[in-house]
This record gives C-alpha cells, sequence and structure tokens, in this order.
C-alpha cells in the first residue's frame, strides 16, 4: 500500500533544492494553465507548478524541474498533454533556458575562456582563448546566420547584436551592456570627488594627506597632488 504524501515531503525536497538558487521566472494562474484540475494532496498545485516553470525555464531539464517541484517527470508530461496552456508555458520556459545556453556559448567563442596553467604546483600562466570548435558548432546549427533564424526578434540573438553588446537575462530577455567608456568615466568622476573631498578636510587639519606632515602655509593638497606644491 503506497504511503501518503505528506507535508514534510514536499519540505524535504525544498530544502534539497533551495529555491533561492532558482531565478524566478513570470508568475502563473494555476487555474488558467491546469483549468478544472482535481485537488488531491499528492497533485499539482500553484507552488508545485510555479517551481516546476522556474526550475525548467533555469535548467531546460524536465527530469530536475519535476524533482524540485516535487513531482514526477511522467506526472508532468501527461498534464503537458492534458493541459495546452500548460503546454505553451512548458515551452516558452524551454525557450528561456535555451536563450541562456546559447548567449553562454556565445562568449566562449568569441570572448573565450580563461584557462589556468599550473606548472611543478605553482600558477604559471593565464590565457583566455576564444572556442573555435564552438564558433563552428554555432556557426552549424544557424545561430551566426546574422538574424535570419526563425522567430521574433526580442526572441533571438544575433552574432552582430552580441558583438554590439546586447545579452539575454536569466529570464530570456534581451539587454545592452553599458558601454565601458561612460562606466569608467562615471566612476573617474565619483573618484575625483572622493578625492576632494578627501583634500578638503586634510586642508582643514593643516596636514599632508599622504604623510600626515604639516602642510606649509598657502600649500593645499591639491596642489601637491598637482605637483605644484
Amino acid at each position: 500500500m503506497a504511503r501518503r504524501r505528506k507535508p514534510e515531503d514536499d519540505l524535504a525536497a525544498a530544502s534539497a533544492n533551495p529555491p533561492q538558487h532558482i531565478p524566478a521566472g513570470p508568475k502563473i494562474d494555476f487555474q488558467r494553465l491546469m483549468p478544472g484540475y482535481p485537488k488531491r494532496h499528492d497533485g499539482w498545485n500553484q507552488q508545485r507548478l510555479q517551481r516546476f516553470l522556474d526550475t525548467l525555464g533555469h535548467t531546460g531539464c524536465v527530469k530536475d524541474a519535476a524533482r524540485v517541484a516535487g513531482m514526477s517527470a511522467v506526472a508532468a508530461r501527461r498534464a503537458q498533454r492534458r493541459y495546452p496552456l500548460f503546454a505553451a508555458a512548458w515551452e516558452d520556459a524551454l525557450d528561456r533556458s535555451r536563450q541562456g545556453l546559447i548567449a553562454i556559448a556565445y562568449q566562449r567563442a568569441v570572448e573565450g575562456r580563461e584557462t589556468i596553467i599550473i606548472r611543478k604546483g605553482e600558477e604559471y600562466e593565464r590565457k583566455i582563448e576564444p572556442s573555435d570548435a564552438m564558433l563552428g558548432l554555432l556557426i552549424k546549427r544557424g545561430d551566426m546566420s546574422g538574424g535570419k533564424l526563425g522567430g521574433k526578434a526580442e526572441d533571438v540573438l544575433t552574432f552582430d547584436e552580441y558583438k554590439a553588446g546586447w545579452r539575454f537575462t536569466g529570464f530570456g530577455k534581451k539587454y545592452k551592456l553599458e558601454d565601458p567608456e561612460k562606466v569608467k568615466a562615471r566612476l573617474d568622476a565619483k573618484f575625483d570627488l572622493m578625492r576632494k573631498r578627501m583634500f578638503a578636510d586634510a586642508d582643514r587639519q593643516g596636514v599632508c594627506i599622504r604623510c600626515d606632515a604639516p602642510l606649509r602655509p598657502g600649500v593645499t593638497n591639491q596642489m601637491l597632488h598637482d605637483g605644484k606644491g
């Protein structure tokens, strides 16, 4: 005789698969995705369905998603065949997982991956080399076809877009990396402001910010910094 599922069973499954390691996906409506689904203690519910789709969108693995949700892969596929809207949400989750993998593949193919070479127990060299094998695979699959892939533009990351700084978030949404020069300029401005405040504070104390020696009359820390003191 099969043992009835207890609440602590779900707790144990959740403890073994902490939700904080799985990015939250789009909020789902259980009644809409599975209309008329009978209530049962060991069946699908709002929480299990949400965790299944979140995990599927993160890993792309049905077996892992079902395990994290506390259900079986057989039960998941049975529900997929029975409920069309759930099947559509299933495909959306798989699309999100594939987009993340393709973005990683682009990074490996174009930017490369760091390799640390150890000799005689010590780090000898670090080098970053693009993956020609990954690049060839993407070209063979058609993922480097310059925007000629099927699907909507927001669902596809072309090679030109990747070079221009576009990426996918963990939820499969496109975003563009900020211009490194703008980031550098903003950081330089912040550092310059911090330096001026530190100089002004040291000037009020009448000491050199570098060595704490008393400042000569008429000399400021900014002048010393600029080489005019």
